[in-house]
């Protein structure tokens, strides 16, 4: 895994179309922002990296105190990325097809993303397939509903690394999920933030 970047979001427990009964989602820790939105968009201000991310936890809360934003009830997650991705049409997926990322993207994101201290004290809550067009566009677990049909943790990601990229390799995804380049993330809350 590669050092991806930072995100500001207000997470949310899960809508009513992702519990079903047997459900234990808690809240929503999704990458993309289809579900739990994300607090400053990146977008906007032109500072995001190859991941669609911010490169440092100043860069993302510098522009959330020049945009005024209200702090309360926010999280402030770390990324990193897995170094291969998988491009696919939404229905068919196949394992042959994963490909390293682009040397560009690793290099102009790896050697500029801080990683969090210790003192952030960095929390690993899981994984999120995240699909890509420009940007991490949708996490298919939380906006498609996949959750309700593979096993997820309270955070509507999988717990192990492995247990993501089966799924992927074994097509639970497709049947029209969602198109683009598919890559793994790992999600981390930085427990000391307090928003």
């Amino acid at each position: 895994m590669i050092p991806a970047g930072y995100l500001l979001k207000r997470t949310t427990p899960p809508p009513g179309w992702l519990t079903p009964s047997t459900s234990n989602i808690s809240e929503v820790c999704s990458v993309s922002n289809c579900v739990n939105d994300n607090v400053i968009e990146l977008i906007d201000s032109w500072k995001f990296n190859r991941f669609g991310l911010a490169n440092s936890k100043e860069v993302i809360l510098e522009l959330a105190r020049e945009a005024a934003v209200d702090f309360s009830h926010t999280t402030l997650f770390f990324y990193a990325g897995y170094e291969r991705e998988l491009e696919t049409d939404g229905w068919e997926f196949d394992p042959a097809r994963w490909r390293a990322l682009t040397s560009s993207e690793v290099s102009n994101v790896k050697d500029k993303v801080t990683v969090p201290e210790e003192s952030d004290r960095p929390v690993t809550l899981g994984y999120d397939v995240v699909a890509y067009g420009d940007f991490p566009d949708h996490s298919p677990l939380s906006c498609n509903s996949m959750a309700t049909e593979l096993s997820v943790n309270e955070f509507c990601l999988f717990d192990h690394f492995d247990t993501a990229k089966g799924a992927i390799d074994a097509g639970k995804f497709g049947g029209g999920c969602e198109d683009g380049i598919y890559r793994i993330m790992s999600v981390s809350r930085l427990d000391s933030w307090q928003g």
